[in-house]
């Protein structure tokens, strides 16, 4: 039988196929936590009955969705970039967020009472295993992951290769508008050692987070050379992983944080909508596929 015949599965379409169930696993992850939530704000008294398992019921889907985060990237800009480059560029960003954050918990620097690069802070257990006892090893990949992906909507606003690393930095930081409030303040996921000015953080923190997606994304420009980084998956994936803090905070009642991110959230869509709204057009469209 012919290796062109149709109704043989390919190589492409196994990674397809690897990249649909992830996605699912993702978005059933962040349903199943959400209706967790809302379950429990709607009727109080079902802690009594799931109380004994209430560890284990945060733990399971928030690690399933941290581990899809870092898994689908992978199966995104693999086939298009080619697996050293795309395995070359996830070791860049995991190697640089996850040598910033265990700077950033261990105080290895501080300059003017401020410790660099985020401010001083600490995860909590919720993560689970850390590096060194210090950062939960499901961290550096998702510096990798959505990374890759605020240069992917980046790249869909500007082609020149500067802007593109600019706007990818602030697409990164708009992400933790909605998600710092969320992790430290509705949910402790990490906590910071002072109150800071947005609910609990510092601002050193989005200076940080500014300076190193920046070297995060210079990286990625010098490792992917003229290949594209893009998929069009990417507004899906960057819109949910934002979804699933503003969610937390709206079911936390933090609600002034949950509008502020849902701003910061829209920004990026709306300067799509405004410069390349093909871009989102084929991403709708994709659910009707």
């Amino acid at each position: 039988m012919s290796s062109s015949d149709p109704s043989q599965p390919t190589v492409e379409g196994n990674y397809a196929l690897l990249f649909q169930f992830a996605l699912w696993l993702f978005v059933g992850a962040i349903s199943f936590s959400v209706a967790g939530m809302l379950l429990l704000r709607l009727v109080p008294s079902t802690m009594s009955f799931f109380g004994p398992m209430y560890t284990k019921l945060v733990k399971t889907p928030t690690w399933t969705f941290m581990t899809m985060l870092a898994l689908l990237p992978l199966l995104m800009y693999g086939p298009l970039l080619g697996w050293k480059r795309i395995g070359l560029i996830a070791a860049w960003g995991c190697i640089i967020g996850g040598a910033s954050e265990l700077i950033g918990t261990t105080g290895l620097f501080t300059i003017a009472g401020i410790q660099l690069p985020f401010g001083a802070y600490e995860y909590t257990q919720w993560l689970g295993p850390k590096i060194a006892g210090h950062v939960p090893y499901f961290i550096p990949p998702s510096w990798f992951a959505m990374s890759i992906i605020s240069l992917d909507l980046a790249r869909r606003v500007t082609d020149r290769r500067w802007g593109g690393i600019l706007l990818g930095t602030l697409f990164m930081v708009l992400w933790d508008v909605s998600l710092d409030p969320a992790m430290n303040r509705a949910f402790p996921f990490w906590e910071y050692a002072v109150d800071g000015f947005f609910f609990g953080m510092p601002l050193s923190n989005w200076g940080g987070w500014a300076a190193v997606t920046f070297v995060i994304l210079i990286g990625y420009e010098y490792i992917g050379g003229d290949r594209p980084v893009h998929n069009e998956w990417a507004p899906w994936v960057y819109a949910l992983n934002c979804f699933f803090p503003l969610s937390i905070c709206l079911l936390r009642d933090v609600y002034l944080a949950a509008f502020i991110g849902a701003l910061a959230t829209l920004f990026p869509f709306l300067l799509l909508w405004r410069t390349n709204p093909r871009s989102l057009k084929r991403a709708v469209a994709l659910l009707r596929t």
